[in-house]
């Protein structure tokens, strides 16, 4: 006997569930709501989106619906059950509570930089320290949400992130540019 999968329960499922919960939203409207005001937050590709839409429909967390407006193609539009709102409610406690580790982007790389020249290490970590200060400066203009202290509490959190990166990343480039002086 196949075992069936479990409900997604990550924190794209818990998006999804969140933007579904505040209104009935068909797939375009979701991913687009999603590039335009939590691109700086989280990284969800529409196909992705999709497949969760799809998962939290097949466990009955949502409920989709064909519209028709006029000539346009007709669309599926996508609501939250109230098993959906139950699983919200569950997934969105549980993530303000529990501590999970950062795993920044990178560590991966820092951990083989050895095997890179001095030179070219230090190349490659002045370029993602430029990245890192283009996104800050990218950063000090984060869409407006007044109605919606969460949004603007994330934004803060993933400015100060990246900031704390940046400013690591300074401090790394001068120890590193201090034990291979260049010729």
């Amino acid at each position: 006997m196949v075992k069936a999968a479990a409900p997604p329960d990550d924190e794209r499922a818990l998006l999804l569930l969140g933007l579904l919960h505040a209104q009935d939203r068909h797939g375009y409207e979701l991913h687009d709501f999603i590039e335009n005001n939590f691109h700086r937050i989280i990284e969800l590709k529409k196909a992705t989106a999709y497949q969760l839409l799809d998962r939290l429909e097949q466990h009955q967390l949502v409920h989709s619906r064909l519209e028709q407006h006029g000539q346009r193609p007709s669309r599926k539009v996508y609501s939250l059950t109230p098993a959906g709102r139950s699983a919200f409610q569950h997934l969105l406690t549980r993530s303000l509570a529990q501590d999970d580790p950062l795993y920044a982007p990178g560590n991966i790389a820092l951990m083989f930089m050895d095997h890179l020249p001095p030179l070219a290490l230090l190349i490659a970590l002045r370029a993602r320290l430029k990245e890192l200060n283009d996104r800050l400066a990218r950063q000090q203009h984060p869409p407006d949400h007044p109605h919606n202290a969460g949004v603007t509490l994330a934004h803060a959190r993933a400015a100060v992130l990246t900031r704390a990166d940046r400013d690591w990343l300074a401090k790394a480039i001068i120890q590193l540019e201090a034990a291979h002086p260049p010729p």
